[in-house]
């Protein structure tokens, strides 16, 4: 029979195997020169996503989700660093580089509203964006 320690224990350790078994869903990122590639584009709120960035391209890059900019506006990266929901440094993605980012989102993102985007020096301008949903 198990004492009330032990019982404890167990069910700590199946709330800890079932919140690591928990759907977290992996999404696989490729950056180029100049684009970015997603496995998905859509998303749901309260759903961990684990996202693995690759930088396939000559360039260091940078991978932020965010809402879409103007490219006229004259934006610098701390006032754009400041509206990503999550971020990747451009000094992280060198070429060839792989790093890894775990988001889950909390509020809906409709259309137009939320995308992937690279905004190091002129990549956004030569189309370094990928509009994402999140329902």
């Amino acid at each position: 029979m198990l004492t009330r320690k032990k019982l404890l224990a167990v069910l700590l350790f199946v709330a800890i195997a079932l919140t690591a078994c928990s759907g977290t869903k992996t999404v696989k990122v490729t950056l180029t020169d100049f684009k970015i590639d997603s496995s998905r584009t859509e998303f749901e709120t309260g759903v961990p996503y684990h996202f693995v960035v690759t930088n396939k391209g000559e360039n260091n890059h940078e991978f932020m989700i965010m809402p879409p900019v103007d490219p006229e506006m004259d934006m610098d990266m701390e006032q754009m660093d400041e509206m990503a929901t999550a971020m990747i440094e451009e000094d992280e993605l060198d070429p060839g580089a792989t790093m890894t980012l775990d988001v889950t989102f909390t509020d809906p993102a409709p259309a137009g509203t939320l995308e992937f985007a690279c905004h190091t020096a002129k990549h956004y301008q030569n189309g370094m964006n990928l509009p994402i949903t999140v329902k």
